[in-house]
């Protein structure tokens, strides 16, 4: 990303209908310089009635500018755990699946339909998503009444938040945010204009974020509550509204039926997050901190903007249900220890909100100053950024002791490994007499494993894969026909339960890289193991854990 072309490329508005960033080269010098007056005052006049042109030329090439720019480290970057999951469960295709519904296992395999074996192809969905959600920014800056320079300032302020970079692999938050960030787009457009099928439109992207992660309804009651408690009740009275709520409904069937027939295993992976998180060293307090952080500095900026003027402002007072209802999740995430990115749906609006909100400001120069500053910073940290990740694993010297090291190592260097323990694996499957072979099975300890193996040794036609560990224990058990089984244990979880339901095991191999991820490159061994003692479909249930297995 040339942070340094983008910044310095705002120059001037009267080349708008000519240059590619017409809003880019606007705003730095045009909008911040315009203003005069010395007096630094919040304005809380109404925004016009007919709102400002969108900038959607600006937009787009900031957006799509900086999203390419992420596409630098995203092609990088090796698959992280999830990514191989979801290539696994797409080559399951479902209605549903332990933790989440279809969408991203469907995409996925689309992707590896297109492009076996490409990281870069899986993630270009993520690259464009992660655009999408920056244009949805501007577009609530727009509606709001922010001018255009304003609306491009909004996207830029996602575009190059440290949340864009979580948002570089295609996982469920992948379509989470972009698709929580419409659905409050359309009910704010829905506040000006009364047009009631932008209620079932709602209804229908609701439907579809159901698809990804299984926390829209409590949004959409959020939502719901939000308009309640601070207007406009309107919207509650009228009938489009409980369309698009039982388009939802319709759509939560097939994922409440999994649940309801695997005793409710998205409540018990709730329960796992929140565990996950304390391990971490993480509580209430460090995921405040976490949210804040991953808003970046311009982005921090323009939240702070939001939250007063959703507060202060008359302007915005008809959209403060998003607030209450983003404050009411906030709540609950902080309660339940989830993660931080939960809340993110609600982000790009609050982003929205902080630019009109500076558009209304008369600033001194020195404000001026600050805020093209921040915009430069940001810009110029997060290209920089792209280029130097993934940080070479030579460059680290310390073994991983804890779940945050753990996640730390994995975001700055990508996850490993996975070439290393598949060959030992294959290699494992070499040495079987032919009369073994043709009736053994792999067995991994973690759905990661699983996962990688099936991804990393489809050149080695190894036999088929299977993990009790997370969603991957629900796509079943070994045949009883498999009498040998390759084991890819993790030292110390588990490998004791599962060692112990055969006649015979043998060590075959250990990996132990002391500076390595921790149940890929370390605390990892292969054994094979003959003649299970009791049927896979009596034992299975048993070892089936929801805990993801590190070793640490």
């Amino acid at each position: 990303m040339a942070g340094n072309r983008i910044s310095c490329s705002l120059i001037d508005a009267r080349h708008r209908r000519h240059s590619v960033l017409p809003g880019v080269f606007s705003w730095f010098r045009e909008g911040m310089m315009s203003t005069t007056d010395t007096v630094l005052r919040l304005d809380a006049a109404e925004p016009a009635a007919d709102r400002p042109p969108f900038a959607w030329r600006g937009v787009l090439a900031v957006s799509f500018g900086f999203a390419a720019v992420l596409g630098i480290a995203a092609a990088r970057f090796n698959f992280f755990g999830d990514e191989l999951y979801f290539l696994a469960a797409g080559r399951r295709l479902a209605l549903a699946y332990p933790d989440q519904g279809p969408l991203a296992p469907f995409v996925a395999h689309l992707c590896d339909l297109v492009a076996p074996g490409s990281v870069l192809a899986l993630r270009i969905p993520a690259l464009a998503l992660t655009a999408a959600a920056a244009i949805l920014a501007a577009a609530t800056a727009r509606e709001v009444g922010a001018g255009s320079r304003y609306q491009i300032l909004a996207a830029a302020a996602y575009a190059v938040s440290p949340l864009a970079f979580d948002q570089l692999q295609l996982i469920t938050l992948t379509f989470d945010i972009p698709l929580q960030a419409l659905i409050i787009f359309l009910l704010i457009r829905w506040v000006r204009t009364r047009q009631d099928w932008l209620l079932i439109a709602a209804g229908v992207t609701a439907a579809l974020a159901f698809q990804a992660k299984w926390m829209v309804p409590g949004v959409w009651a959020l939502l719901g509550l939000g308009v309640l408690v601070a207007g406009p009740r309107e919207m509650l009275r009228r009938p489009a509204l409980y369309a698009g709520t039982l388009i939802l409904a319709v759509a939560m069937i097939p994922g409440i039926v999994w649940q309801v027939q695997h005793g409710w295993v998205e409540s018990q992976m709730t329960a796992i997050i929140a565990q996950e998180q304390y391990a971490a060293n993480t509580g209430p307090l460090v995921c405040a901190l976490e949210i804040a952080t991953q808003c970046g500095l311009l982005g921090g900026l323009l939240s702070i903007l939001g939250l007063w003027g959703l507060v202060r402002q008359e302007a915005l007072r008809p959209y403060r249900f998003a607030m209450v209802a983003g404050l009411g999740l906030l709540a609950v995430v902080l309660v339940e220890n989830g993660r931080s990115y939960y809340i993110a749906g609600f982000w790009p609006a609050l982003l929205g909100a902080g630019a009109y909100v500076l558009g209304t400001v008369e600033a001194q120069r020195r404000v001026r100053g600050l805020v093209t500053g921040l915009a430069v910073a940001s810009a110029v940290m997060f290209t920089v950024a792209m280029i130097v990740l993934p940080v070479p694993k030579g460059w680290i010297a310390k073994p991983i002791t804890d779940q945050m090291q753990y996640w730390q190592r994995e975001s700055m260097s990508g996850p490993d490994g996975y070439a290393t323990f598949t060959a030992a694996v294959r290699d494992a499957v070499a040495a079987l007499p032919e009369s073994e072979r043709r009736d053994a099975a792999v067995v991994a300890a973690s759905y990661v494993q699983a996962s990688a193996l099936e991804e990393f040794g489809r050149d080695y036609h190894l036999p088929p894969m299977y993990s009790p560990n997370r969603g991957f224990g629900y796509f079943g058990p070994p045949p009883d026909s498999a009498r040998t089984i390759v084991y890819l244990a993790v030292d110390g979880v588990g490998d004791k339960d599962f060692l112990s339901q055969f006649a015979s095991t043998t060590l075959v191999q250990r990996i132990d890289d002391p500076n390595g991820l921790p149940g890929l490159e370390r605390l990892v061994t292969v054994y094979v193991c003959r003649e299970p003692l009791h049927p896979w479909a009596q034992v299975w249930p048993g070892l089936m854990t929801l805990t993801f297995p590190t070793g640490i």
